[in-house]
């Protein structure tokens, strides 16, 4: 049995942030490009805070082992907390758009209807029309993958904060 109280430090809190982060973000292209199930505009905007995780917990980790420092793991803990936050926010926001609680942004009304005649050469010259952001293309237990995103990344940055508060830097 892994011991969590050792398992989970500032020093290691960013190597399983970009695990993480990693993970939902292939798991998310996986959908895409397997699965055939095309993003929303807000399925883009919680792919890009996923991006920020990634960023700033790789630099936390180029910084540890290139500079052979540990001073900054507050600062890249917080970075990192801060961007699993922002992900909790859009992917509940999007979650509420999908279950009808509130309406999404006007961009993401989702593709038109049958284009016929004259209108197909207009249609192809075109930008494609993004799905709308409250349909659900996957679900399991009643739970999209915007439900899922925004229960894993509330985890993520309360983990994060609680080793930024708790201080434990081994």
């Amino acid at each position: 049995m892994v011991n969590m109280n050792k398992t989970l430090s500032l020093n290691n809190w960013p190597i399983f942030a970009f695990l993480l982060s990693l993970s939902l973000w292939l798991g998310a292209l996986g959908f895409e490009h397997i699965g055939g199930m095309q993003p929303c505009q807000m399925c883009y905007w919680q792919r890009h805070a996923h991006k920020l995780v990634l960023v700033f917990s790789g630099l936390a980790l180029f910084v540890r082992f290139y500079g052979k420092t540990d001073k900054y793991n507050k600062f890249f803990v917080l970075l990192i907390s801060l961007a699993f936050l922002l992900s909790f926010g859009l992917a509940f926001w999007h979650s509420g758009v999908e279950y009808k609680w509130w309406e999404g942004p006007k961009t993401c009304s989702g593709g038109g209807g049958v284009v016929s005649g004259s209108a197909i050469l207009e249609a192809l010259n075109s930008k494609p029309k993004m799905p709308s952001c409250g349909d659900v293309p996957w679900s399991l237990f009643g739970i999209s993958m915007a439900g899922y995103n925004a229960l894993i990344s509330l985890g993520a940055s309360l983990i994060s904060f609680a080793l930024l508060f708790g201080g434990r830097n081994e």
